[in-house]
């Protein structure tokens, strides 16, 4: 090689450098995926004297098509775009190896391919790879009034290609970034208002106009609600299981000043003195064995707020002390530290129990009790306020409607009477659990009957009379109720067998097994003869 030519091909190694270099450094200027692929391909294109030149990305990007770039050189040469086929796609993404085409139609490893009538006649194809993994394909033809591509436009492409490979993964990679930052904001953005929703639904769900009742107790229940909901007092809320005093505390709460502070719920009767303390007023870690860590109490996590100490008639004696110290003080004491704790909390109670007489037995402190009961407010059971059933029955109705998304039942004037004349030992816990048992089995009927309701019910209503007309022997007046519940339920049910027998809580055995002994028949529900 004489000084010349060795000169000329130093330049030529220079000139091809320059331009690798330029071309790199003005991708790295961009920072968007496109931008990218944009300055890439010009550059490609230009440098390589390509006709046309494609870059189109393997995996898609945010759940939408492919992105393809495509940039056509000046020359008006061929249809634009050129779309690289599957076959040539396949065969680069195996071997991850630049691929140079010298005459499309007649290359021996792509039989079949053509040149879009012979508009297009060399291809230069080049992997994109980045950390390991193809992200994408370049590449680059010329028509047939063009030589081939030689090598060193296969070098530069693929030099070029190689080192923009990871530009372009990390530009993607920061697009995916925002994109999913982007639905967090939103999901931020959304869980910020629903909560807001919430908290306004709740504080509609549990206005004191909204507790349900028209009679003379519950009329004075909503009287002493509507006074202490705008002080900071301790509330004592007194009696029978099953009454909604759990509704009337929220009530109170969501319509105190506190109603946007947490409000937090205990039941003291169910736990163990260690684990009662230290659910209301937290432990340290190493307290006791299984305190592997702190943790705070609910009066600690409700601070600013209420919280509602259902049972407390059954809080030993202990945790009476420590109770009446958070009313007094707003002090608490986590179990096995030796520092107390300030906080603001409202204290409601709840009891089925005569305090008083819990006193004079002991078990409930005096101190205490005044401190709680500050106001006070008694819940009827529901056998004393019947007029409150009818009201309480249509809720019921329409919660459960809402809840199913059926349409709307409504209850036949008998089925009413006999709730109203039910003496309710669950008061309107059992009512609640009541209607929805009869909508159930009142199925696609619009209106539920008496026969729909509890055979504890129905019993109820089959013995005044029979109280009457019987006296002396009770098997016999037993049987009676048995033959009369018995041949209305079929009756009701048009002698269907199945279904009285789940309405009356027996077997069909069981129930076949009564009608014979009664002499019942099955088809018209009425008594063919006496007991035997």
């Amino acid at each position: 090689m004489t000084d010349r030519s060795r000169d000329v091909t130093l330049e030529s190694a220079l000139e091809e450098l320059q331009a690798i270099n330029s071309l790199i450094e003005a991708v790295c200027r961009v920072r968007e995926t496109n931008h990218v692929m944009s300055t890439m391909i010009d550059g490609l294109v230009r440098i390589t004297d390509a006709d046309q030149g494609v870059i189109s990305l393997v995996e898609e990007q945010h759940e939408s098509e492919a992105v393809t770039v495509v940039r056509k050189h000046q020359s008006e040469a061929g249809e634009f775009p050129y779309r690289v086929s599957e076959l040539v796609a396949g065969w680069i993404l195996q071997k991850r190896r630049v691929l140079k085409i010298d005459d499309i139609e007649s290359d021996e490893r792509f039989k079949g391919l053509t040149s879009d009538g012979g508009a297009f006649k060399s291809m230069l194809c080049c992997p994109m790879i980045a950390r390991g993994e193809a992200i994408g394909i370049v590449s680059l033809v010329r028509s047939g009034d063009k030589p081939p591509f030689d090598e060193q436009h296969a070098r530069v492409a693929g030099i070029v290609s190689s080192q923009s490979a990871q530009i372009l993964s990390n530009a993607i990679l920061l697009e995916e970034l925002a994109h999913k930052a982007e639905l967090l904001e939103l999901s931020a953005s959304s869980l910020r208002r629903e909560n807001t929703l919430l908290k306004a639904e709740i504080g509609t769900a549990f206005h004191f106009e909204n507790i349900i009742g028209n009679s003379k107790p519950m009329r004075e229940v909503m009287t002493v609600i509507s006074k202490v909901c705008g002080t900071n007092s301790p509330v004592l809320i007194t009696g029978p299981t099953g009454t909604g005093k759990e509704l009337i505390a929220k009530a109170i709460h969501y319509n105190s000043r506190r109603k946007d502070k947490p409000f937090a719920i205990k039941n003291c009767g169910v736990k163990t003195e260690s684990l009662l303390e230290s659910e209301l007023f937290g432990h340290v870690k190493g307290a006791f064995t299984g305190a592997v860590s702190n943790r705070k109490g609910l009066f600690q996590e409700a601070d600013g707020g209420s919280i509602f100490l259902d049972e407390i008639g059954d809080a030993p004696l202990a945790t009476q002390v420590a109770i009446l110290r958070a009313i007094e003080t707003g002090e608490v004491r986590p179990i096995g530290s030796s520092q107390t704790e300030h906080v603001d909390v409202r204290v409601i109670s709840a009891t089925n129990k005569d305090l008083e007489s819990e006193i004079e037995g002991g078990r409930f402190r005096q101190d205490l009790y005044y401190r709680v009961n500050t106001f006070t407010i008694e819940v009827a059971a529901l056998n004393r306020r019947p007029s409150d059933i009818p009201l309480l029955v249509n809720h019921f109705l329409r919660k459960i409607e809402i809840k199913a998304g059926t349409a709307r039942k409504t209850i036949s004037p008998n089925a009413l009477d006999a709730l109203i004349k039910y003496s309710w030992p669950g008061n309107v816990r059992q009512l609640e659990n009541e209607i929805e048992r009869a909508v159930i089995l009142a199925d696609s009927r619009s209106v539920i009957e008496i026969s729909d309701l509890s055979p504890a019910i129905l019993l109820q209503e089959s013995v005044p009379s029979l109280v009457t007309e019987f006296r002396g022997n009770l098997k016999e007046a037993v049987e009676n109720v048995e033959r009369e519940m018995i041949a209305r339920v079929l009756d009701d049910n048009e002698g269907n067998i199945q279904r009285s027998s789940r309405e009356l809580g027996l077997t069909r055995k069981g129930l076949k097994d009564k009608m014979s002994r009664y002499g019942i028949k099955a088809d018209s529900g009425q008594s063919a003869g006496g007991s035997e």
